[in-house]
């Protein structure tokens, strides 16, 4: 079988073993290449040595293709940024293999690498890159991602050569909310149209990190004409530029304390809401911290000494929220907004009539499993 034909082969089986896998292979550009010992991606295009590939099973072959493309369209290429390269390419092959292993039968050329630490299933790159230490990569060889040169290329630019196209991040995003937003997707969403595992990693792709003081000055200044984005019925609190100048804004800010924060965690919720005392030195911050108990409020100015964090138990929401409800004098007296800064794992109340934005962990519970509000990701 030459290779185009074992390359179309590989995609209609790993089609008929996963719809999601399927589509992406489909989006997929497969090129021969002597220039990669095995398989290799620019974050566009597969290139592949056909030598290697044609000494792979069908089993292999299949794993191998799949694990290239799900590099693509997961963008570890332009994910990666100013990243040690080595440590970067075994955390997301940590990634990809395992989705692979998890949600086919395929097999994996030999040498591949996965790891046992079950820490690392279900999490990103960027959350398992944080997490290696030296040993875990100091003699990983088998680079398969490319790096982008400072004339953008990676090889020569022949008919078989490997440039690099930096136009890839918006091709995969736009593949990836095509089928997010498709009706295959709405019509197998309970049958598990995304394979399991990879809910983390499409976070990454469709819904990038936000610079968190950017969006809470947007969220704060909303204008008439973009409330269509949020609930009709804030636009009486006049949460827009000019009411900012004029008017009082109230900031309640609680800190998740419960046992599911790590103390890591707790210092950089610290730091956040340092950036917001720094940020916003005219509005009126009310810091709470909260477990499944609430303390505070604790009135806090720019210049303001942080009180000592108190709970570690459990995890609820809801006393904050009601807290805040109870004291929301509404309407032209006050602007109000709230501001979680939380992993997400907790017990949530139904609804918040206080426009709410959740300052969540990079690995905390998934966007969609926030009832109401903005979920903007912290950085680690």
């Amino acid at each position: 079988m030459n290779f185009n034909d074992a390359v179309t082969k590989s995609v209609i089986q790993v089609k008929e073993s996963n719809e999601f896998f399927g589509a992406l292979m489909l989006f997929s550009e497969f090129k021969k290449s002597d220039q990669v010992p095995t398989a290799a991606t620019d974050g566009k295009r597969v290139f592949i040595n056909e030598k290697f590939f044609g000494s792979l099973n069908s089993s292999q072959q299949n794993g191998l293709l799949l694990h290239e493309v799900l590099h693509m369209a997961l963008l570890h290429v332009p994910r990666m940024g100013s990243r040690i390269l080595k440590k970067w390419n075994v955390a997301a092959d940590y990634v990809v293999n395992d989705l692979i292993l998890r949600n086919t039968s395929f097999q994996l050329p030999e040498g591949a690498i996965r790891s046992d630490n079950q820490e690392y299933w279900d999490k990103s790159v960027e959350f398992i890159y944080d997490s290696l230490k030296e040993e875990d990569y100091k003699n990983f060889s088998q680079y398969d991602l490319l790096e982008i040169a400072e004339d953008g290329k990676n090889g020569k630019d022949d008919d078989q050569g490997i440039q690099i196209d930096e136009d890839c991040e918006n091709y995969w995003k736009d593949k990836i909310n095509l089928l997010k937003n498709s009706s295959l997707y709405s019509d197998s969403k309970t049958q598990g149209f995304f394979p399991g595992g990879i809910e983390k990693e499409i976070e990454a792709v469709v819904e990038p990190e936000v610079d968190w003081r950017s969006a809470l000055w947007r969220f704060m200044s909303k204008t008439p004409s973009d409330f269509d984005e949020l609930d009709r019925r804030f636009i009486y609190r006049k949460l827009y530029l000019e009411g900012l100048m004029t008017e009082s804004v109230i900031a309640d800010v609680c800190i998740d304390t419960s046992g599911s924060i790590s103390s890591e965690q707790l210092d950089q919720f610290m730091g956040e809401l340092k950036g917001i005392l720094s940020s916003y030195p005219n509005v009126k911050v009310n810091l709470y911290y909260c477990d499944t108990e609430l303390f505070g409020p604790y009135e806090l100015g720019s210049s303001s000494k942080i009180p000592a964090a108190k709970g570690f138990g459990g995890t609820s929401f809801v006393p904050f929220f009601n807290a805040i409800e109870e004291h929301d004098v509404g309407f032209n007296e006050v602007n109000r907004v709230a501001v979680y800064l939380t992993d997400g794992y907790g017990d949530f109340p139904k609804q918040c009539s206080i426009p709410t934005l959740w300052l969540a962990t990079h690995d905390g519970l998934e966007n969609k499993g926030f009832p109401f509000g903005q979920v903007i990701r912290i950085s680690k």
